[in-house]
């Protein structure tokens, strides 16, 4: 075992220590206390109500997950808490759909795949339900009360974006009298202090506001990687009368990773095999590369009850990402572990803004029922660069995954100076209408109509004319519901992903630009609750665009993509102390109508199967008391669409408990969780065109949260 995993051992033994210590101390002022209900957090119990939930649709509304058809994943704040998330690969590390493209620290940011898709970083992350540029991957989860993940294609939800799904974050709401105060500890030597506090005023508590402000910094588990990070977020809402209802949310965040974790091109000869796996703490970052994300986000929106039946909603965010990064772009070169590292240094901004305005209504026409959603949308992105001053410097140096290198440290001299780059439009009308024609049939059917624009900069025309299409994403749904807490469905849509990034410097067409992919979907599925269970299950195929590698290192669009596969879920309460909770998903997928060699086989980057099982148990014996463990199987997974490596099949087991009590009339919990417990070593897929990734080391932490 490593120095740096002893250290962590030994530091978070003292904290565990003085967490029991400080227990044991007040319990007899807590058994003295006022009886007080002490909060027992559960990860299993929100997903026996799940189904009940509010799920924010896009085109088809709000709607309770058990009325949306199509597969829905809602992760609630108590989750959060309980499994101390802090990135996208924990945020999702229960999920048997989700796959992560990053780490913990990773360079580039992090993103997901869903059902084996890659979303993006600019359509695929919402808050609130609208649009925000994610290019760092990680958002500020202290100031979410819950996150949704609706996968498949969502073309007609939310408009243009990738088809594996749709992540929307909501933000925490103002409530009256509340503080709260958390401090952390993370493996290495993280150090992590919260406040959440909210309070309403005015004539009959009209007003509320909620305050968000965090602070981490220290060592991280990696060799010698660092992050700091600061966040404050503001919500706000006002109930200016009876029907008019007024929100605003201002968040910041600013998130510095020094050393980063990094992805490796895979540029071994198709003869060799995958290297052996390395400690979860090797870092092939450059000494003096980091990843700097500065987000600046402000959204609002007032709703107006027309009357019982009618409602309206008019809704704007803007924000700004300002990125600066020192990379460390790495090429696997063979099975001894040889791995020749570039420095890629540059930063850019981005501004985005999006308008929308919704109606929603319900009427009848004879003996049928309408729940109609109509709206336009539209959304404007700008991004700044500082081309041609940025630089790539390949065959920086050499190192080795089993015997490092000294590769000399680099210090960036890069000029600041940033000009526009291009600016891409996307504008949208929308509308659906939920027919209701007998007790328990209804038919959904909608279409929203899509316009884009991409246009370039002086420099950038060079590259690319300017880019204009116009798109069409309809959607039907069949949705038969034998009992109240019982919906079977069948559903199709169409998507489009809008103009792709720009071809990023990896390929040998860097700069490209690439036209939209479609992709249709179709899915059948059941939601089902009954007393202290739930089960839902779908089965799927989408159709998408193909993008591929090729020989000679060019990224282009040839053919299709098929993925076809099943889903199932399930939670449910062995006993009063007892519930678990499982997910599977099972995954075929299939290059089709290429002109290259890869006819025929697995996409890139897709496991056969994925599952998790995970028990919640209270402890009777010991009040406040609750411990949840479970493992997540990633099954074997192509790396490359020429299929010549599959990275083996890995399971990660996961172990937590919580305990509240009450300390001078307060409740105070204390969170130990430990993640990767037996520090299983293995490799990741690091992106959907090849390369890999080092799997995350066994990590610990541990918070103290005091409610006032």
């Amino acid at each position: 075992m490593s120095k740096k995993n002893i250290r962590s051992i030994r530091s978070g033994l003292f904290v565990a220590t003085a967490a029991v210590l400080s227990s044991y101390n007040y319990a007899v002022m807590a058994e003295e206390a006022e009886e007080t209900t002490l909060e027992t957090i559960s990860i299993v119990a929100h997903k026996l109500t799940e189904l009940e939930v509010a799920n924010n649709s896009g085109a088809l509304g709000n709607r309770s997950v058990m009325d949306t058809p199509f597969s829905v994943d809602v992760i609630s704040l108590e989750d959060m808490e309980i499994r101390q998330v802090n990135t996208l690969d924990s945020l999702f590390s229960r999920e048997a759909s989700v796959s992560v493209d990053g780490s913990a620290y990773s360079t580039f940011g992090d993103t997901i795949r869903v059902r084996g898709l890659p979303l993006d970083y600019t359509n695929s992350f919402k808050i609130n339900g609208m649009s925000v540029n994610n290019f760092g991957g990680e958002l500020p989860y202290e100031a979410f009360q819950q996150v949704t993940l609706l996968k498949g294609a969502t073309g007609f939800m939310y408009g243009m974006a990738a088809p594996g799904g749709t992540v929307n974050y909501v933000t925490k709401k103002p409530v009256n009298d509340l503080l709260s105060v958390d401090f952390g500890l993370r493996s290495d030597s993280v150090l992590s202090g919260h406040i959440d506090a909210g309070t309403r005023f005015g004539r009959d508590d009209a007003y509320g506001v909620r305050v968000n402000l965090v602070k981490e910094n220290g060592n991280t588990y990696l060799d010698n990687g660092k992050i700091d990070r600061e966040t404050a977020a503001l919500a706000f809402d006002a109930h200016l009368s009876d029907s008019l209802y007024w929100t605003v949310d201002l968040m910041y965040s600013d998130r510095l990773t020094e050393n980063s974790w990094t992805v490796m091109d895979n540029y071994m000869d198709s003869s060799e095999p995958i290297p052996e796996t390395v400690s979860g703490t090797r870092s092939i970052g450059i000494d003096g590369t980091f990843d700097r994300y500065k987000t600046l986000l402000a959204i609002t929106s007032l709703n107006w009850d027309i009357n019982e039946n009618w409602t309206a909603r008019l809704e704007y965010d803007y924000s700004k990402n300002e990125t600066r990064w020192v990379k460390t772009l790495a090429e696997l070169q063979n099975s001894d572990g040889d791995v020749a590292v570039a420095i890629y240094d540059q930063y850019f901004d981005i501004s985005f803004s999006q308008l929308q305005g919704v109606i929603n209504g319900e009427f009848e026409t004879g003996f049928l029922k309408h729940q109609i959603v109509m709206g336009v949308a539209y959304q404007e992105a700008t991004t700044y660069r500082n081309d041609p001053n940025r630089r790539v410097i390949w065959g920086y140096g050499m190192d080795n995954l089993y015997d490092p290198v000294a590769v000399p440290t680099y210090t960036s001299t890069l000029e600041e100076t940033l000009t526009e780059a291009w600016v891409d439009k996307q504008s949208s009308a929308f509308i659906s209408d939920t027919l209701k024609f007998a007790e328990k049939w209804e038919f959904l059917v909608g279409i929203r109509a899509n316009k884009i624009e991409y246009t370039p900069s002086e420099y950038w025309s060079s590259y690319f004319d300017v880019y204009k299409d116009t798109a069409v994403s309809p959607t039907a749904a069949l949705m038969f519901k034998p009992a109240d807490r019982t919906t079977f469905y069948a559903s199709y849509v169409e998507a489009f992903e809008g103009s792709t990034s720009v071809v990023s410097e990896t390929y040998a067409n860097a700069n490209e630009l690439l036209p939209p992919l479609k992709s249709k979907q179709y899915e059948f599925g059941v939601k089902s609750a009954g007393n202290g269970w739930t089960v839902t299950g779908a089965l799927f195929r989408i159709e998408r665009g193909a993008e591929i590698v090729t020989a000679d290192n060019y990224l282009v669009q040839d053919g299709i993509t098929i993925y076809q596969g099943a889903e199932l879920s399930s939670a449910v309460e062995i006993t009063k102390d007892l519930s678990l909770y499982g997910d599977v998903m099972l995954l075929d997928t299939e290059y089709k109508k290429t002109n290259t060699g890869i006819e025929g086989n697995d996409v890139a980057g897709t496991p056969k199967m994925q599952a998790s099982l995970q028990a919640n148990y209270v402890v009777e014996a010991i009040s406040g008391l609750t411990l949840n463990f479970g493992g997540k199987y990633h099954g074997k997974t192509v790396l490359d669409s020429a299929n010549n490596w599959d990275l083996p099949s890995y399971t990660i087991f996961y172990a937590g408990a919580s305990y509240s009590t009450l300390v001078g009339g307060k409740q105070v919990t204390f969170i130990a969780t430990m993640d990767n417990v037996f520090d299983k070593k293995y490799w990741a897929v690091g992106d959907s065109y090849g390369a890999l990734r080092i799997g995350e080391p066994m990590s610990m932490a541990f918070k103290t949260k005091i409610a006032f």
